[in-house]
Formats: C-alpha cells, sequence, structure tokens
C-alpha cells in the first residue's frame, strides 16, 4: 500500500480538537473554583475572596478563602484570560444564591474562554499518543489517538474545565520524553521528562504517581545513578512552582490548601473545615469492593468504555513484541492508580461520566491498545464504538453525572432534546457541529489507518527495533 500523505492523519486529530473547542463548559463546583483562581492570579493574588463565584470547591485558611484545587491549571489559562479581558470580552457575572456568601454565577462563555488551554492540551496529548502508539506499531499512531479520545473520558473531560487533561499531557508528555531518551545520548531529556513530571503533580497533586513510577523507569533505562540524577534534578525543578505557590497561599512550601478545604459551606461559607482530614488527605486503607466499583459499576471504567479492556488484555502482547519494560511500567501505573481511588472517600470524584481520578493512566494504555487494534481489529473496534457512544452521548448531554443517576440518564436527555449549548447554540443546533467535527475526524482516520489492511497479514509481527 503506498504510503498515507501525513496531513489526513493530522487533519484526523485536529477535527477531534476542533470539536471539542465548540462546546461551553459545565459551570459547576471544579470549573468555578478553578476559574476563581484564575481571576485572582490576575488581581495578583491567591486569595479568592473578592472573586467567589458558585462553588464550594474552597479552602478557608488565615481569614481567606482559597480554591481548593491545584494551581497549575490557573496558572496555564492566565494568558487566555487576560486576553479576553484586555479585549473586553469578558462575560459579566451576576449575582447568585450558590457558593458562599457574596459569590457570583460564571457564564459558561466564560468558562469557555479559559477552557482552550485544555482543548490544546488535548491537541498536544493526541500527538504524543500518535508517536507512542507508532513506535509500538507503524502506521497506528493516529488511530489509537482517535479511539483512546473518542472512546474515554478524555472526550467529555476536555470539554470541561477540570485540569485532568492538562495534568495527564504532562504527564504523558514525561514518559514520551523519557522514550525518546533510549536512543539518545542527551542528558537534557531525563532531565526535561523530570521536569514534566514535577509540572503534572503541579497541576494535580494526585499525578505524584505518574512521577514516581517514571522514576523508576528512568533510573532502569540508563546507569542507576546517572538516571536517578537527571530525572530527579528535572523533578525537583517541576516542583517548584508548587513550593512557591504554597508558601504564596499558605505561607509554607510544604502544606497545600488542600488542608483546609471547605467540608460544609452553611451561612458562613466555611462552617466546617476538614474535607480531607479523613485517613491521609483523604486516603485511608484500599478497599476491595471499591476497585470492582471503579472497575464495573454502572459507570465503571471497563462498563463504560470496555475498549479499556481490549487494552489491558493486550498487555502480555505488547511485552512479547519487545516492549517488556513498558507493560511492565503500564502494569504498575494500573495498579498503582486502582489502590490510589480504592483508598480515597470518594472514588469516582463526585458527579461524573467515570472515575475521574483514573484519567492519567489512559494515555499510556495507548501502547497496548495499538497492539490490539492491530492483531484482534474487529473485536477492539466494536469496543471502541460501544465506549465511543457513551462519551459522545455524555459529552453531548450531560458530562457531570449526578451521582444519584445513571448513564441512562443521557439516553433520556437526549431523547427529550436536553442538549449542551455550544458557541453555536442551544440543543440541536449545537449537536451538528461537533457531530459532523467528530465523523469526519473517524473517516480521515479510518482511510490514514492501516488498520483493515493490516487483516490479511499476520497476526504478529516481529519486535520493534530499539528505537523512536
Amino acid at each position: 500500500m503506498p504510503p498515507v500523505p501525513a496531513w489526513r492523519e493530522l487533519t484526523a486529530l485536529m477535527l477531534v480538537t476542533a470539536a471539542v473547542a465548540v462546546e461551553l463548559p459545565t459551570n459547576g463546583w471544579n470549573a468555578t473554583a478553578h476559574y476563581a483562581l484564575v481571576e485572582s492570579l490576575a488581581d495578583g493574588t491567591p486569595i479568592i475572596d473578592g472573586n467567589l463565584n458558585q462553588s464550594g470547591d474552597i479552602a478557608w485558611v488565615d481569614g481567606h478563602f482559597f480554591a481548593a484545587k491545584s494551581p497549575g491549571l490557573a496558572f496555564l489559562s492566565l494568558p487566555s484570560y487576560l486576553l479576553f479581558e484586555h479585549a473586553g470580552a469578558l462575560p459579566p457575572k451576576t449575582a447568585t444564591d450558590s457558593g458562599p456568601p457574596g459569590a457570583r454565577f460564571v457564564e459558561r462563555r466564560a468558562l469557555w474562554q479559559v477552557n482552550l488551554v485544555v482543548v490544546a492540551s488535548l491537541l498536544v496529548l493526541m500527538l504524543l499518543v500518535r508517536r507512542a502508539a507508532d513506535y509500538v506499531i507503524p502506521g497506528f499512531g493516529t488511530a489509537t489517538a482517535i479511539v483512546l479520545v473518542v472512546g474515554t473520558m478524555l472526550l467529555p473531560y476536555a470539554t470541561s474545565y477540570f485540569s485532568h487533561v492538562v495534568s495527564t499531557t504532562l504527564g504523558f508528555g514525561a514518559f514520551v520524553t523519557l522514550l525518546r531518551a533510549r536512543t539518545s545520548p542527551s542528558r537534557l531529556l531525563p532531565a526535561a521528562a523530570g521536569v514534566l513530571a514535577g509540572l503534572a503533580v503541579f497541576t494535580e497533586l494526585p499525578l505524584a504517581i505518574v512521577a514516581m513510577i517514571l522514576g523508576v523507569y528512568a533510573v532502569v533505562e540508563r546507569p542507576r545513578l546517572e538516571g536517578a540524577l537527571l530525572y530527579g534534578s528535572g523533578l525537583l525543578i517541576g516542583l517548584i512552582p508548587l513550593g512557591l505557590y504554597n508558601a504564596w497561599a499558605v505561607g509554607t512550601p510544604f502544606s497545600t490548601v488542600y488542608s483546609h478545604a471547605v467540608k460544609r459551606l452553611g451561612a458562613s461559607g466555611h462552617d466546617v473545615v476538614g474535607a480531607n482530614d479523613e485517613g491521609f488527605f483523604g486516603l485511608a486503607a484500599p478497599e476491595p469492593l471499591a476497585v470492582l466499583r471503579l472497575l464495573f459499576w454502572d459507570r465503571g471504567l471497563i462498563t463504560l468504555t470496555p475498549v479499556i479492556a481490549a487494552a489491558l488484555f493486550a498487555l502480555p502482547a505488547l511485552a512479547r513484541r519487545g516492549h517488556r519494560r513498558e507493560a511492565i511500567l503500564i502494569g504498575s501505573l494500573t495498579i498503582a492508580f486502582l489502590t490510589y481511588n480504592a483508598a480515597y472517600f470518594l472514588p469516582f470524584g463526585g458527579s461524573t461520566p467515570g472515575p475521574r481520578f483514573l484519567i492519567p493512566l489512559l494515555p499510556f494504555l495507548a501502547l497496548p491498545l495499538a497492539v490490539a487494534l492491530r492483531e484482534r481489529p474487529q473485536s477492539t473496534l466494536a469496543l471502541a464504538g460501544l465506549s465511543a457512544f457513551w462519551m459522545l452521548l455524555a459529552t453531548l448531554t450531560s458530562p457531570l453525572l449526578p451521582t444519584d443517576e445513571t448513564p441512562l440518564l443521557w439516553l433520556r436527555m437526549l431523547h427529550s432534546k436536553q442538549l449542551r449549548s455550544s458557541i453555536f447554540g442551544d440543543e440541536w443546533l449545537a449537536l451538528l457541529p461537533f457531530s459532523l467535527l467528530i465523523l469526519g475526524a473517524l473517516a480521515l482516520a479510518f482511510v490514514a489507518s492501516p488498520l483493515f489492511s493490516a487483516r490479511a497479514r499476520a497476526p504478529s509481527d516481529p519486535p520493534r527495533p530499539a528505537d523512536f
């Protein structure tokens, strides 16, 4: 088969990005807490007293309110916010009874403006996934990237102003940098990977799991002392912004606002402080039953996105293809994140379309997913189609599924024409641009991928050389 022009693959990824960009984020607690911090940073302070929004994700420290969020997303969003502010295009805020006293209501279009950084990071993530998947199975990178995004929580969360996509991009970027370092004599690459891992933690604290496990991977890949020093020094540099912010906000680099998160707003907005006091920052002994719920409950990871099962089952095949260390890394990350989630007092993270704290794991599963697409294309695509059905439905209706509802709510909302707003309007007018862009991306990915022509060849290719 003649080589396929790269423009088709890149256009497919751009179409997915454009589809994500047209959706207006939901203005719930999480998003408006991040937005409050963006507004306050623009005012030159981490204190959000003057920018309280309809959010309960807040902290109370020494008589002041703070956003109970990692600060990385707000800092990265600041240029976009300042640009729209300079243009006089910020939507006005109005009074609301939700949130702490004096809270103001944030319009969805305001969140859309700052969510552009999340959209941009999704494109970077897809490019990274494409590169890593092509390393494992040449030619399957674009198909893997689109299946991974359209068929997992990455899609609805890219249309929501949460930190998950940005932190996941940074964490996976650290991994891809270490892959590149395997065949490069440059000492800058392991250090750069450490910096990216540190910035991932700055954007979302649980990415410390990725940072630690990648540290072991970095040590194994190079002479142990050299790998530890290079990656470790980079990691410390990447953590400097978090330490500086903590010192600015709570007076010490070794404490965070999470220690003072509000548990119950009450009349004061901080009646009860200590939302994460249970165990260690909300962590207790892992519950085995919680692991089963995370995977197989009505909104479990495998229940709603069964393509993840295809990726997990392909881990042994990934190892047989000459990527044993990567298979061990991905398996370790899977166990670590499931254990962490099962130990947290809020395993699913509230109103979600799935266990959102597992999102950082998803791009790593792209490597075995590429193997699954190569060796079992029909069954893997069938699972991908079912996964995409639920994630597209969630994205078009209500990504933040209430805790007392099941995913069937999305079907009821679609039937009653309760669709999310987009930059083009409401209801069915909002559906058309998003749907056309996604369909165009899938069509281009189908044309650009050797997915089906591969069926005529042997089911197993020889291991790839160790290059990247």
